[in-house]
């Protein structure tokens, strides 16, 4: 079935409950659509019931390609850390704690199972459009089914050549931008919308593709013996010739890059946004529980539009954990080529400083993340190297950038135990943001369920009220 339709699994509520040392924790799936919509409002219905209970709602959404299967089992192993933390450090020790569970499911995978494929992107024996099946497929729901068509068609043709490359453009730049999405450090929610980026033309996708390409190739090899070491012997692509097949491999790739960032703004802002409103409501005049924001990946851009778009939560959101997120560095700087980033409103919504982790293991962040989300204009910057190469930087590969003295950073990533910028005893300035370097703990860029990121929401959950 198209993934933007809604969901038709069976609705379980609560999804489970785990035994846990506070007792035993009901756990809700809410799931959504591809355009944002709630699609389990019974599980929505029942969390904010069970909220009205509890003392503290964890709130976590997964990123791109996670299926339900491997999206509920990041979750499983992420409570698990949490629960393995609570036991060792205690719960907070001021105040009761009876927490509460939730996990957003959104449709992020460009990756669809053997039967939920129509015919014509069944077989595996025709060219790049086979091998691509699972990426038209995703890219089908913002393309639609005729362009999509167009699309698979050059994409089947082994002599597609420089005029295959040039029709693919063509019609991938016909790509909607979705309208609520933020455009990080380009403004978008909480920023100055009409300072967005226009979508590039197909002349101007071509040039970014081959310019991807050409940076992320196999370095030149040496063959040594025969010339001098210095002398690399750089292969075809590095010598300006560019093979059509593999242009139009990686610009569909990369297409899918950008389709699953909009749609990560899309649920967050159309549909999380909700929930998190309900969430912070006072129940019944009495405080409403404390609200704990966990993102993976591009689940960041979900809890963060859903913090930033519209109107502010009725009490602000208690904390929010980003882990390695597919954001752009900027995107809470106060100035950003004349307008603020456009998450940069978060600071005011959220009561604890921001955790954002950044890991230089993480491949996609570190290395293809901002060659996807530049602009042509933006050709000159994209330099792979230790530091951050351009304003579309990933948070989750550098740290946060452009804020001064409201950022702080963290090297190490605090081991279980160790003490974080805010609560009793920080002796520190007060930051909006904190960027953890979690390089010796975070191997990769999706291992990131360990007790150090539970520890670290574990921390936000113990700060006291004056933090």
């Amino acid at each position: 079935m198209p993934s933007n339709a809604p969901s038709t699994r069976t609705e379980t509520v609560p999804w489970q409950v785990r035994p846990t040392p506070a007792g035993p924790v009901p756990v809700y799936i809410l799931q959504f659509d591809a355009a944002g919509r709630l699609t389990s409002p019974r599980s929505l219905e029942a969390l904010v019931d069970a909220a009205a209970d509890a003392t503290d709602v964890v709130l976590v959404s997964h990123g791109w390609n996670n299926d339900w299967a491997a999206a509920t089992s990041r979750y499983d192993r992420f409570f698990d850390r949490l629960e393995d933390v609570v036991r060792s450090q205690g719960p907070p020790p001021d105040r009761p704690y009876r927490p509460v569970y939730a996990g957003v499911h959104w449709p992020s995978t460009a990756l669809v199972m053997p039967w939920e494929r129509g015919p014509d992107i069944a077989g595996g024996g025709d060219g790049l459009a086979g091998e691509l099946a699972p990426e038209l497929a995703a890219l089908e729901d913002d393309l639609g089914p005729e362009r999509t068509a167009e699309l698979r068609a050059v994409l089947a043709d082994p002599d597609a050549g420089e005029a295959g490359c040039a029709r693919a453009a063509e019609i991938l730049a016909g790509l909607p931008r979705a309208e609520d999405a933020d455009d990080d450090a380009d403004g978008g929610a909480g920023g100055d919308a009409g300072a967005r980026e226009e979508p590039a033309g197909s002349e101007e996708l071509l040039a970014l593709w081959a310019d991807a390409r050409r940076r992320l190739a196999p370095p030149a090899v040496k063959p040594g013996g025969i010339i001098e070491e210095d002398q690399a012997v750089a292969g075809p692509e590095a010598a300006g010739f560019l093979n059509p097949l593999e242009l139009l491999r990686g610009g569909v790739r990369l297409a899918t890059v950008r389709q699953m960032k909009d749609r990560a703004g899309r649920v967050g802002s159309a549909g999380v946004a909700d929930a998190v409103r309900r969430l912070t409501a006072p129940a019944d005049g009495r405080p409403g529980a404390r609200l704990h924001l966990v993102g993976h990946s591009y689940g960041c851009r979900v809890v963060l539009s859903a913090v930033a778009h519209g109107a502010a939560p009725a009490t602000d959101v208690d904390s929010v954990l980003l882990l390695q997120p597919a954001l752009s560095a900027w995107a809470f700087a106060p100035d950003v080529g004349g307008h603020p980033g456009g998450y940069r409103v978060a600071f005011d919504r959220v009561r604890l400083p921001i955790l954002s982790t950044f890991s230089a293991h993480d491949m996609p962040l570190t290395r293809v993340f901002h060659l996807a989300m530049r602009r042509a204009s933006d050709l000159g910057e994209a330099e792979i190297a230790g530091r951050p190469p351009s304003r579309f930087a990933a948070l989750g590969g550098f740290g946060p950038q452009g804020l001064g003295a409201e950022a702080a950073t963290l090297a190490p990533m605090p081991d279980v135990g160790g003490a974080y910028p805010f609560g009793a005893g920080y002796a520190g300035a007060a930051h909006e943001i904190v960027g953890v370097d979690g390089t010796w703990c975070i191997p990769g860029h999706g291992e990131v369920e360990s007790v150090q990121t539970a520890w670290a929401l574990l921390s936000q959950v113990r700060a006291p009220e004056t933090a």
